[in-house]
């Protein structure tokens, strides 16, 4: 058997190399649907970057809602490094479409400059994002348990977003921030205050799934192995927000990362 990685398993090592740690605690045979998902994930999430304007990044969606047409309706799918590995993983699981639709939709968001207009479509932008992708990746490894998935993605959206916001363009939190000073490294009450109240959110729904784990088959726990380095890194939010910077993807440090999941993943604990 060779130890190559596939398209899919490579683009995620590169873009997402936490997900990809957490995906190789899933047997080897469920291995590919999880990089098929989070590949995805990935292409959808770079539109926004790449475009000039709203419109173009709102035709690279469609593209992806209409490769999902043609998966779901159980016809010929177009070549593509992504595409074809998703239509097996969607097929090989019964995947809903639901939660496809709801990620793509919450993605057209990051096209429309005055967003977020508030915390409530912050926080349901982290649960139709991370969300459902973490309740697709939960599917594909056989659990049901919806409702924790959703807690446990808004968490990990959570510290993925607030570890991103030096990087993001515009206003991404809500509120009177003076972005200015933000960016100067000179952060206001207003800016710590509302970082705080969401990594705190995020916490709070960690623990909601945590609470739920007996719902969650052993084999479907990498879906949720990022929870506890999402809840880490949300701790250091709420104490800090200055310890924003060095946090990039929502991992403080990429050993203790290695560790938490290593021991979480051959124990089937989050």
């Amino acid at each position: 058997m060779s130890d190559a990685l596939s398209p899919c398993g490579e683009m995620v090592r590169k873009g997402d190399p936490v997900r990809f740690r957490t995906a190789l605690f899933a047997p080897h045979e469920a291995r590919e649907a999880l990089f098929a998902l989070y590949a995805f994930n990935l292409e959808i999430a770079k539109i926004a970057p790449m475009v000039s304007e709203p419109m173009i990044g709102e035709i690279r969606l469609q593209w992806w809602r209409d490769s999902l047409d043609t998966i779901f309706g159980g016809g010929a799918v177009r070549r593509h490094e992504v595409v074809e590995p998703l239509c097996d993983a969607v097929r090989g699981a019964a995947l809903p479409r639901a939660p496809f639709d709801v990620l793509i939709d919450a993605r057209a968001r990051d096209l429309d400059p005055g967003f977020p207009a508030d915390g409530a479509s912050l926080t349901a932008y982290l649960r139709e994002t991370a969300g459902s992708l973490t309740v697709l990746a939960m599917r594909s490894l056989g659990g049901e348990a919806d409702a924790a998935a959703l807690d446990a993605g808004q968490g990990i959206g959570a510290a993925r977003y607030l570890a991103a916001l030096p990087m993001l363009p515009g206003r991404p939190l809500p509120g009177d921030i003076d972005w200015g000073a933000v960016r100067r490294g000179e952060p206001d009450a207003a800016f710590a205050a509302t970082v705080r109240a969401m990594a705190w959110e995020g916490r709070v729904a960690i623990a909601r799934a945590r609470a739920a784990r007996r719902n969650v088959p052993r084999a479907a726990a990498p879906a949720f192995l990022e929870a506890p380095i999402a809840d880490r890194a949300l701790a250091a939010m709420v104490g800090s927000p200055a310890t924003l910077a060095d946090m990039a993807g929502g991992e403080a440090s990429p050993f203790r990362a290695n560790l938490s999941a290593l021991w979480r993943g051959t124990t089937g604990r989050w």
